[in-house]
């Protein structure tokens, strides 16, 4: 087998000689060194037929005739002309790994859940951030005095315009300009003065969803949530309602999904909408009714993924953001 050896390589040497072109060095080293079909490869099969006396140094001298083999290879390939000119390259160097980018889990989460209410017949639209007391407030029963706006910490840039503090502000914005039947998903960003901690940021995601017609209930609501959470954390979820209240919807509830670990968790508030608000959206509340509900995809995905800081979310950790 030494003999065998020794020749493959002076064969080899012989046929390296005659090489031009880069595409036929190539082509040699299939011819040699080919994990399946190489001649190096079927000799190196071999050794399991000999006998215990003649398998010494085989190995070693396979090895060595394979690195003398890529070490001319390498050498061969090296140098090549590219019009008319000597150009060197090393077709040994590693390739070079390009970075490409991925959709952030917030976005992630959002698509999923315009995905989700596709198929109930939602479209989405967005809405301006920056907004007006009118329609961040006051179209939606809560008046200059009211409670309900010191809880919701509000970032004013004048007396009339402020950030908004939720997406809800698009509910009387689109009935103004829209007719029933009306099924709409509008995401976007929204601020509030909350100090920074593990749930909670100045700025975060929110989703509201508006459905009116003329025929709706309670009962539809509830099951296009059911049908909402089966879908997004899986089949056996289960989800439980309880009494709320929201100036906007009336009757109002809270959503709880069981999460395995961390048992009842609220993920959504909804309810059906109040008289007032179809009526500043000029819409006749004896002719049409409608329901509402509005979700945090940034704590959506926290529960999804199992992220236990929401900060994570925002500070651009490559390291992080690779998982998705």
């Amino acid at each position: 087998m030494k003999t065998e050896l020794e020749k493959l390589l002076i064969n080899f040497k012989k046929e390296i000689e005659k090489i031009e072109r880069l595409e036929d060095t190539e082509t040699l080293r299939v011819k040699y060194l080919g994990r399946k079909s190489g001649l190096l490869q079927k000799i190196t099969a071999q050794i399991p037929k000999l006998p215990t006396s003649q398998r010494s140094g085989i190995g070693t001298m396979i090895n060595e005739i394979r690195a003398q083999i890529e070490h001319i290879l390498e050498e061969k390939s090296a140098k090549r002309k590219v019009s008319g000119e000597e150009t060197y390259v090393d077709v040994s160097t590693p390739g070079k790994k390009f970075e490409t980018g991925s959709l952030h889990p917030i976005t992630l989460v959002i698509e999923e859940i315009k995905e989700i209410f596709y198929y109930l017949g939602f479209t989405w639209t967005d809405g301006p951030e920056v907004e007006s007391d009118l329609y961040n407030f006051q179209k939606l029963n809560m008046p200059p005095d009211h409670p309900a706006r010191d809880a919701q910490q509000t970032y004013y840039i004048d007396s009339e315009t402020l950030l908004r503090t939720h997406t809800s502000n698009m509910q009387v914005r689109f009935l103004e300009n829209h007719k029933p039947p009306i099924r709409v998903l509008f995401p976007g960003r929204c601020y509030r003065r909350d100090m920074p901690d593990t749930t909670h940021l100045p700025s975060f995601y929110q989703i509201e969803g508006l459905l009116v017609d003329d025929r709706s209930k309670m009962t539809d609501l509830l099951g296009s949530l059911d049908f909402f959470a089966k879908r997004f954390f899986g089949k056996k979820t289960k989800i439980r309602v309880y009494g709320h209240h929201f100036p906007y919807t009336e009757p109002s509830i809270e959503v709880e999904v069981h999460h395995p670990k961390k048992g009842w968790i609220e993920i959504l508030g909804a309810g059906m909408v109040h008289p007032d608000v179809l009526r500043n959206g000029r819409l006749d509340p004896g002719k049409y009714r409608g329901w509402a509900f509005g979700m945090g995809p940034d704590r959506l995905a926290m529960l999804k993924y199992g992220i236990n800081n929401i900060r994570i979310l925002y500070n651009n950790d490559l390291r992080f953001l690779n998982q998705f």
